[in-house]
């Protein structure tokens, strides 16, 4: 007598795992893109927070003014671009402008996709500009807004005339 061996699933069995394993998926993507927004969230203030205090220590020691510029390239300051990234450069002709012959210090490529970033500064500015002798962001104080497109709230970073930074949660943008 010869038996016979087989090898494989069946079509109810496969059926079967595919509904679980599409029922696990319809749960867990919500929860994995709520996860993801809540990093870019923490990420952004972070670096944002961290770059402005360096821009400061990075004036001071180069005795330069030092801008925090959008840049979407991340080579020149771009207006508006803020969610794509930012520059940090000694701007050794106070243009407000990373021109040839200037360093840039730090590049941040952000490319948010869970929200918007701006900065609204006391002077109207685009950027923010760390000053040579005191390290201060005269006329550049403002606030960053971090404005979250997925349910979560919003970010206010918050940066006085001495440099000071703290975070706030505005109910809206």
């Amino acid at each position: 007598m010869f038996s016979i061996i087989k090898n494989g699933f069946t079509l109810v069995e496969l059926i079967v795992t595919a509904a679980v394993l599409a029922i696990i998926a319809a749960i867990a993507l919500p929860a994995f893109q709520h996860y993801m927004a809540e990093q870019e969230v923490q990420s952004t203030v972070a670096k944002l927070i961290m770059a402005n205090r360096s821009a400061r220590n990075l004036a001071l020691l180069h005795h330069a003014n030092v801008v925090i510029c959008p840049s979407e390239g991340l080579a020149q300051c771009e207006p508006a671009k803020w969610s794509s990234g930012f520059i940090v450069f000694a701007d050794l002709n106070k243009n407000r402008q990373a021109d040839a012959g200037e360093s840039i210090l730090q590049t941040e490529a952000l490319g948010l996709q869970y929200g918007t970033l701006d900065w609204k500064g006391a002077l109207s500015m685009p950027s923010v500009t760390f000053q040579a002798l005191s390290g201060l962001p005269i006329g550049s104080n403002g606030s960053f807004y971090y404005c979250s497109l997925a349910d979560l709230p919003h970010q206010k970073i918050i940066m006085s005339k001495m440099a000071q930074i703290r975070v706030e949660h505005p109910s809206a943008c």
